[in-house]
């Protein structure tokens, strides 16, 4: 998500100036500062599950975002500041690729159109992957029922892409892959 050049591991000194796109930052960063890198670190805090329901990746540092960097300071065994430097940048770097890799290889998708009447294990795989989206099926049976079709319904609805038929295919499978990647 974002491009930097940094050097040593401090927790970032006031002369780390890595480039991000083109933009000399200085680290570390912290509450009161604003601008495109703090979008990026407010997005991969997001999707390292430290949400920011109030303003989200709004580009501000502020109370938010600084409760959001201590509480997975805390988490991962940093030095509990606020203060986005070196080592907190490379940490939410190693989790979000970790979760990219384990939600991956844990909900395969299977390929194909699945719709009410059809049975097996793709469908399981279709059932888990909607429940770790929270559109819980209510069971991993295997069984393409009413209790999926709705499910599958209830997930195709957040996307005005999809058509809500209720039906797994190729779109609604590209959809739910990259939830799943984001989640």
């Amino acid at each position: 998500m974002y491009n930097q050049d940094f050097n040593g591991n401090s927790g970032g000194s006031p002369n780390d100036e890595p480039a991000v796109r083109g933009i000399s930052t200085r680290l570390p960063l912290r509450e009161g500062d604003s601008g495109q890198f703090v979008r990026e670190i407010q997005q991969e805090l997001i999707s390292a599950g430290f949400p920011l329901p109030r303003f989200g990746a709004d580009g501000q540092f502020g109370s938010e975002t600084d409760g959001a960097v201590m509480r997975f300071q805390k988490r991962y065994g940093l030095t509990v500041d606020g203060l986005v430097g070196t080592n907190t940048i490379n940490k939410l770097r190693e989790v979000n690729m970790q979760q990219h890799a384990t939600t991956s290889v844990a909900f395969p998708l299977p390929e194909g159109i699945y719709r009410s009447g059809a049975e097996g294990e793709e469908v399981r795989m279709i059932q888990r992957a909607l429940r770790h989206l929270n559109f819980d099926p209510t069971y991993i049976d295997g069984i393409y029922g009413n209790l999926t079709e709705n499910a599958v319904r209830r997930f195709q609805s957040t996307f005005s892409a999809l058509a809500n038929d209720g039906v797994y295919g190729p779109n609604t499978r590209k959809y739910m892959q990259m939830e799943l990647n984001d989640n």
